[in-house]
């Protein structure tokens, strides 16, 4: 059995904590909201109060965590990892986050003796399950293998940190773009008086059922596909400047899909919301009234 620590019990940490508990890991979570942890707990969990007491009670710590500020604090923070952490622990950071974080927590890491991965994870890919794009040291990776087998349900080691995450913001790049691209296609046929649904009726296409239907909400719990594209999209734009990637069709995406908040008013909303957007460019937000 395993001592095994969750930090971030939302969409993803639910799944981390579900596959942990049944493989009979021993599980020590935190969260900031208690209704989170209590999940957890429901499934065997124990509550912890700090990421630190994680650390302390732990010898494996999984991320899954909205952001590079979050894991900052998480690894820095007051109580933080870094606090209770031991040479010879192991951190898996499962957070899409800025390249240069993924860095930084190496680094961090390596001063305490301890090992670091990145395990950027996807359930979007046309493969069946939800599959690890992992960065790090081959012996990190290796060490984390256990761990990775029972996350995801196919893991594969990209490269040194930060290769993985530079890999999962490439990813993110291909899902917003071709959901916004989408969106546009739809509505310009839609708009031109033909029935788009025969792209999903008749070709087959996989298309955001939204889309047809109005419904500008999200299938996940957390952070719906607007916030997640705007900042992961972002974290590639700043990465792309640091090393001088020219990136122009991804500034036109990551546009659209900030207009669309801005227009929504909402950090929640999934995808679909960008026909939003493209009704309000065409004066026809009454559509689906």
């Amino acid at each position: 059995m395993t001592d095994t620590g969750v930090i971030g019990v939302g969409y993803i940490g639910k799944l981390f904590v579900d596959r942990l508990t049944e493989a009979g890991h021993s599980l020590t979570v935190f969260d900031i909201d208690d209704d989170q942890v209590a999940y957890a707990v429901e499934q065997g969990g124990t509550a912890a109060e700090s990421p630190a007491e994680v650390a302390s009670n732990a010898d494996a710590i999984v991320m899954a965590l909205p952001g590079s500020p979050e894991v900052e604090a998480t690894m820095e923070g007051e109580d933080g990892l870094l606090d209770e952490l031991d040479a010879g622990d192991l951190v898996v950071d499962a957070t899409t986050t800025h390249p240069d974080t993924s860095v930084v927590c190496e680094e961090l890491c390596d001063e305490a003796g301890a090992d670091f991965v990145e395990a950027t994870i996807t359930g979007g890919s046309p493969r069946e399950g939800y599959h690890v794009m992992a960065g790090g040291r081959e012996e990190a990776y290796e060490r984390a293998g256990d761990v990775l087998d029972v996350l995801a349900d196919d893991h594969v080691l990209v490269g040194p940190v930060p290769d993985a995450t530079v890999f999962k913001l490439g990813l993110q790049m291909r899902y917003a773009g071709h959901h916004a691209v989408d969106a546009e296609v739809v509505e310009f046929v839609r708009d031109n008086g033909v029935d788009p649904e025969i792209f999903t009726d008749f070709l087959e296409f996989d298309v955001l059922e939204g889309y047809f239907t109005g419904d500008f909400g999200q299938d996940i719990e957390g952070m719906g596909g607007l916030a997640i594209w705007d900042k992961d999209i972002g974290y590639a734009r700043e990465y792309a400047h640091e090393h001088g990637t020219a990136l122009p069709l991804n500034a036109v995406v990551h546009e659209a899909y900030k207009a669309t908040r801005h227009r929504t008013g909402s950090e929640e909303g999934d995808a679909s919301a960008l026909i939003r957007y493209w009704l309000a460019l065409n004066d026809a937000e009454d559509r689906f009234e």
